[in-house]
């Protein structure tokens, strides 16, 4: 395949470690029918090389590319996360989206040390925020900088307890609960026991008020609320006063709610564009979705 000249070959890590991810299948998978029988040897081999104790042991940077790369080509699931045990691999910055790993194939990540973490599920109820906490060991719970669980439900009954478990992982700066069943009061606890966090993702969540973030308006410097109806104009207010905030998304998708709600998602919009605002260091701001906002307050 030829590449154009301004166009840059993958390299051979790349290559390899694609390569990989691709073959390796779990061991049932060498029953169906449409399995090629040269692809099961190679993953046999691949899963061998793993688990023998003279195989080579994979550093943090080729072990995280390649756990990610087996979740995008859906390679992943509870026998291939297996391999990567803390004797012959290093994970520190696990990817995990729709992949088929269940709760328990979660729990080897108990023995890695993980700065960052993001866990998407492939479908509702495959996993909870609970599960994903219990993988988590003393020291990842001490150190863990990112968390994302995307689309992890708390759970209508003990949710309040499930947020409380989340808020030990005091070294948290980032935080993304986007499409969970996250509430009010779920986020009036993360912000007041979460002292170091910076960046924060509530899109489409049950959040009608977004009073408790006056509490970090000095230290919140990037909030995405994409989908979020809120219920009271004076959650503009707050918004305003976050005074350290580079990043704001409060878009929408295009209305489909009563007049009501379109005029509340507009006169949130224009408040945080009037001048009052303490935006000295924002440099994006989303509003798309919301209709009727004047283009001058855009071009101030």
């Amino acid at each position: 395949m030829s590449v154009l000249a301004r166009e840059s070959p993958e390299s051979l890590q790349n290559l390899c470690v694609s390569y990989i991810a691709s073959k390796i299948v779990p061991q049932c998978a060498s029953n169906e029918v449409d399995c090629c029988p040269e692809d099961t040897s190679d993953s046999a081999v691949l899963q061998k090389s793993f688990g023998s104790s003279a195989g080579a042991f994979v550093h943090s940077n080729v072990a995280d590319l390649l756990l990610s790369r087996m979740s995008s080509c859906r390679t992943l699931c509870d026998q291939t996360i297996e391999l990567f045990q803390s004797c012959s691999a290093c994970l520190r910055h696990v990817v995990i989206r729709r992949s088929q790993v269940t709760a328990a194939g979660l729990r080897v990540l108990k023995s890695h040390r993980l700065i960052s973490l993001v866990v998407e599920p492939d479908y509702p109820k495959q996993f909870t925020v609970t599960d994903i906490i219990c993988c988590l060991n003393e020291w990842t719970v001490a150190n863990l900088r990112s968390l994302s669980v995307a689309g992890v439900n708390f759970g209508h009954t003990g949710g309040l307890q499930v947020i409380v478990s989340l808020c030990a992982l005091r070294n948290l700066h980032s935080l993304d609960v986007c499409r969970t069943d996250l509430t009010n009061n779920m986020l009036k606890i993360i912000v007041d026991d979460l002292p170091l966090l910076e960046s924060l993702d509530i899109s489409s969540t049950l959040v009608r008020d977004v009073t408790p973030l006056s509490q970090c308006r000095t230290r919140l410097r990037q909030l995405f609320m994409y989908n979020v109806l809120l219920n009271d104009a004076s959650s503009t207010d707050v918004l305003r006063s976050l005074s350290a905030l580079r990043v704001l998304d409060i878009s929408h998708d295009p209305p489909k709610n009563p007049l009501m709600t379109i005029k509340m998602n507009t006169d949130i919009a224009e408040g945080l564009l009037l001048d009052g605002s303490e935006f000295h260091d924002l440099r994006s701001l989303d509003i798309s979705g919301t209709p009727n906002v004047s283009a001058s307050l855009v071009r101030y």
